[in-house]
């Protein structure tokens, strides 16, 4: 089953928060948004992640929760608040004014943050974000289950285009054979004919204006398609995308060759259908 890049998996651990959206991309790019604390371990996050995409814009937001415990902690140092007001105190007697607790606490070192260990946290989050990994894996998968239904759907009708194809364009070399014999002969007139030369000519003629190989490609290519679209161990995104390039020059092919009107139709009307099928298989993984 096809998987999409279009994508959204969430979690909360401990404090934190953890976002990972994907969309659409040619190429495999991660964007990895970490709190200060966790800095260290952007590469660890990245290669986590990166391991699980094949391709697509994948963005990563690990933030602090709101109002929840931060791991941060205030400690004072009472020895060095005591000496500090000491001198505030002299300074004070001195010049004037008295001292106060927020005049303590703009001397550096006064008042210290005692932050959890980055180990430590990581070791909290690591599993909140296998699990956002996991829901993003899942949302990539339900949307890529949509698209191979309507992929399924449009093939099928590629596949009745061409089989309706092929029965016109059996008959169609005979035809052409006759059609130009006869006005050869009628613009000749009484003329002497080289009956070889002219079956030479005509013979050349009728084989440009045949289009069942292109045709067979076609099946070849629409069959190929609808087989990758099974494939689930790995991605085929761009598997899709050449394939969708040799069914369009097939089309193309047919339309230059052929001399009826009705194929000539079936023809935009495939090309319309493959534009269609192209624009979801962007979306693939």
């Amino acid at each position: 089953m096809p998987k999409s890049m279009t994508g959204f998996g969430q979690a909360d651990v401990g404090s934190f928060h953890i976002e990972i959206k994907g969309v659409n991309h040619r190429y495999k790019e991660i964007r990895v948004k970490l709190p200060r604390e966790l800095s260290a371990f952007e590469i660890e996050v990245r290669n986590i992640v990166q391991n699980s995409i094949g391709r697509g814009k994948v963005d990563v937001t690990i933030s602090r929760n709101p109002g929840l415990d931060n791991g941060l902690s205030l400690e004072i140092n009472w020895e060095l608040a005591s000496q500090s007001h000491a001198v505030l105190k002299r300074m004070s007697d001195q010049f004037g004014g008295e001292p106060n607790f927020r005049d303590l606490l703009t001397v550096p070192g006064v008042m210290l943050e005692n932050r959890q260990d980055a180990e430590e946290l990581w070791l909290t989050v690591k599993p909140g974000l296998e699990q956002a990994l996991t829901a993003f894996e899942q949302s990539k998968q339900a949307e890529g289950e949509t698209l191979k239904l309507d992929l399924d759907q449009r093939l099928d009708t590629l596949g009745k285009l061409q089989a309706e194809m092929s029965t016109l364009a059996a008959g169609m070399p005979n035809e052409c054979r006759e059609r130009l014999t006869t006005r050869i002969e009628a613009l000749l007139g009484e003329n002497n004919l080289d009956r070889g030369r002219l079956e030479q000519e005509v013979a050349l003629l009728v084989d440009r204006c045949d289009i069942t190989e292109e045709l067979v490609r076609l099946k070849t290519h629409l069959e190929a398609f609808a087989k990758t679209l099974k494939v689930t161990h790995e991605p085929i995104g761009r598997r899709l995308d050449f394939i969708l390039q040799e069914i369009n020059r097939e089309l193309n092919t047919v339309g230059s060759k052929t001399q009826s009107i009705e194929i000539s139709h079936m023809v935009i009307t495939g090309k319309t259908e493959v534009e269609k099928v192209r624009e979801q298989a962007q979306n693939i993984e």
